[in-house]
């Protein structure tokens, strides 16, 4: 995602459990909230290689407040955030704690230590699905008097993308052959292992929710394709990550396979570049943004008929 300064801005009263220090109905002491995911618009589905992205009527964002054990749930609707309980702020002096993560899609028996993520191990490698699957977190510590009863969530506590954002876009130099992709996969340890998120100061983090690992990722139907978008876990491989592409030129069936590095960092958008040219397929890393951009080195991957 490009790291541009452009904010997103919404108003809307905000959950908060008043048991004391109650104030008069007719003062004012709704909140508003200020969000930005890494100095970018707060936003679900990824609509382009640059990372912009778009929230979608009805997608929920689950919150965490002092006093109240669950999340509550806001809804996104007609360009605002609403729930379905107004409460105020306590008082205009303390701080408190507000724990953000999304896409909610429960709230009962879901605690601080292990908020559900989304399960990465089937995806479609299309684009517009990344929304689906893409998980973010923020903290904010604030009070009403801090910023008139704003709780922003930027700068230092804007919202994080979670997962590490792959996207492989696929070019057949010869214009003389048909090309299409068929399928693929991507290989490397824990890759797609199912975890959930702790908000706990002890714990805070990723952590694995089952007992075994899932190491292959497997997109069976490419055709109506011409890139190739995944998400997986943040990650360090022993052993690099491994992209294997089946594909056809003219009337043959090719498959090739490259490594595509060790470090997959939480945040990062790897954005690769693959030609087939005179028979092979070459893989160029433009870049990894922010979501990170990284640059990755060229990989010329040698198409073998199958």
């Amino acid at each position: 995602m490009i790291m541009s300064k452009v904010f997103y801005l919404v108003s809307l009263p905000l959950i908060f459990c008043s048991c004391k220090n109650e104030l008069p109905l007719n003062d004012d002491m709704s909140v508003k909230l200020f969000v930005e995911v890494g100095n970018s618009p707060f936003s679900r589905t990824v609509t382009s290689v640059d990372g912009s992205v778009d929230f979608r009527e009805n997608d929920i964002t689950g919150m965490f407040i002092e006093n109240i054990d669950n999340p509550v749930e806001w809804t996104y609707r007609n360009g605002n955030w609403a729930t379905e309980n107004s409460m105020m702020w306590e008082n205009r002096t303390d701080d408190f704690e507000f724990l953000a993560y999304y896409p909610c899609v429960q709230t009962d028996n879901v605690l601080r230590s292990s908020v559900p993520m989304p399960d990465l191990s089937v995806q479609s490698g299309n684009i517009s699905d990344i929304g689906e699957k893409d998980f973010l977190v923020g903290k904010c510590v604030t009070s009403y008097a801090d910023n008139n009863g704003i709780v922003s969530f930027s700068g230092e506590n804007s919202f994080v993308h979670v997962y590490s954002l792959l996207h492989l876009s696929v070019i057949n130099d010869d214009q003389s052959q048909s090309f299409s992709m068929k399928e693929c996969s991507f290989s490397g340890e824990g890759i797609v292992t199912p975890h959930v998120y702790s908000f706990d100061t002890s714990s805070e983090g990723m952590k694995k929710s089952g007992s075994d690992d899932i190491s292959v990722l497997q997109i069976n139907d490419l055709s109506s394709l011409s890139a190739v978008t995944v998400l997986i876990n943040p990650i360090t491989l022993q052993t690099p990550l491994r992209f294997t592409l089946r594909y056809i030129s003219g009337d043959k069936e090719y498959e090739a396979s490259a490594n595509l590095g060790n470090n997959f960092a939480g945040g990062s958008f790897s954005k690769i570049t693959l030609r087939v040219i005179d028979g092979k397929l070459v893989m160029t890393g433009n870049e990894v943004t922010d979501w990170n951009v990284i640059t990755l080195d060229e990989v010329i991957l040698n198409g073998a008929s199958v």
